[in-house]
Parts: structure tokens; sequence; C-alpha cells
């Protein structure tokens, strides 16, 4: 699963193991495949576009590095895509998260199926 925890994006897993019942792995940051495949196999993609033309690519590359604690450069190819005609492409946890911090920056966005 993929969830929003202290405002940033983290994934969990819980699998039953026959050696001590059921187990646990998480961390922060977007999902590794085999968490995030199914999640997308099950639900689809999000697409998040902005409403405006962006006046402040500092307050996407913060919300890109805030939600996912990606490097400077994976938030810029990001905030590209998120940029251009097509949008965003996540889950809906995770465009979700995008989207309440990019508006708490002023920035309005739109969420659709993609």
């Amino acid at each position: 699963m993929q969830l929003v925890k202290e405002g940033r994006l983290r994934w969990e897993l819980e699998w039953a193991c026959d050696n001590c019942g059921v187990s646990h792995d998480g961390d922060w940051g977007v999902a590794p495949d085999e968490v995030r495949r199914p999640i997308l196999a099950e639900h689809g993609y999000r697409r998040l576009r902005v409403e405006e033309p962006i006046s402040s690519g500092g307050k996407v590359l913060r919300a890109f590095r805030n939600a996912f604690g990606v490097s400077i450069g994976e938030a810029k190819q990001s905030a590209d895509e998120l940029a251009g005609e097509e949008g965003y492409r996540g889950t809906l946890v995770e465009v979700s998260l995008l989207a309440e911090l990019l508006g708490a920056s002023g920035i309005a966005t739109t969420i659709d199926h993609a």
C-alpha cells in the first residue's frame, strides 16, 4: 500500500511468513516496483495537471522533493513532466499528495484518470 504519513509519501508491504507469521516492510518515498506495479494494475494511473502556467519553479521542485525525497535532478524531471501538456502521471496517493503540497504553495491543480 501507499499512504501519506507526516506529510510524506510512504509505502508499506505485509506478507505471510511460514517462519515468523506476518512480516512487514516499508520506507519513505516512491514504492519499489514490486509494490507499485500491483497498485497501478488494480487502480490505474492518475494524471496531475496544473490549472495555470507555473510562475515559480522552486515551489514545484520543493513539492516533489518533500513528497518523494528525490534529488533536485529527479524533481526537475518530474516538474518538467507536470508542466507539459500531458501532466504528471502517478498513483492516486502520489498525485493527491503533490496536489496538496502544490495547493499549499498557491498552485492550483486537477487530477484525472490517465
